[in-house]
């Protein structure tokens, strides 16, 4: 069981023993989880861009549905106005891109797949705005909510705000699940090892006692012997 750990911990992404795990079966299927999320969710955000902005009525309630309202807003900044310019809004997002399919391809269990989705969300979500920082020179905004009016935001935002939440509870709550496995895997076999020593104690226990039973038997045996042997014969 050491040796196994011993051996799980020496794999690194430069060895040929961290490459032999891989089937490309599973490096497909994870991309084609990623991309099928990525371009289905990109797609709804410059559809959504597409149909409802109107760059003609600035900041202009076009429909108020109570729940979620419409208007168009070109936005030069960023949601939560981190400061970077248009360069490096562009380098985020390429590195995030990259960074989301590197992860997607080396993800070895299939558990990991719902990372992989929450990772592909915040992708397309980033690159939905890169797409209106290129052409526009600032990111279309088409929705509101007036129970709420904190903003105009996109479809994009919503998908790196849902998404980054999305892979932080999936990441958390299978951690917490790995973990809890690797521990009740060494509560059992530390108790099978356990057992194995307390089985092998009563053996030896079990073979002391019968060697000791024997030697006191076999003096026994020798004096009888000798009695045997001196009783004189009668005729």
């Amino acid at each position: 069981m050491t040796n196994w750990n011993n051996s799980r911990k020496r794999l690194k992404i430069f060895t040929k023993e961290f490459w032999k795990e891989y089937k490309w079966q599973d490096i497909l299927i994870n991309l084609l989880i990623y991309f099928a999320v990525f371009s289905s969710l990109l797609l709804i955000d410059l559809l959504t861009k597409w149909g409802l902005y109107i760059g003609d009525k600035p900041n202009e309630i076009i429909a108020n549905y109570k729940i979620l309202g419409i208007r168009s807003l070109l936005h030069r900044g960023t949601t939560l106005e981190i400061g970077l310019t248009l360069h490096g809004l562009h380098i985020i997002t390429f590195l995030i891109i990259i960074s989301t399919i590197l992860f997607s391809a080396l993800a070895k269990k299939k558990y990991y797949r719902w990372w992989i989705a929450g990772l592909a969300t915040i992708a397309a979500g980033s690159m939905g705005n890169m797409v209106d920082r290129f052409i526009f020179k600032g990111v279309r905004d088409v929705f509101f909510l007036p129970f709420a009016d904190l903003g105009t935001f996109n479809f994009a935002d919503v998908c790196i705000i849902f998404g980054s939440i999305g892979f932080v509870v999936s990441a958390v709550t299978f951690s917490l699940i790995e973990i809890y496995k690797e521990k009740r895997k060494k509560s059992i076999s530390e108790d099978f090892e356990n057992e194995l020593d307390e089985n092998e104690n009563n053996e030896s226990a079990e073979t002391k006692k019968n060697v000791e039973t024997n030697d006191q038997i076999k003096p026994n045996t020798y004096n009888n012997s000798e009695i045997n042997e001196e009783k004189p014969i009668s005729k």
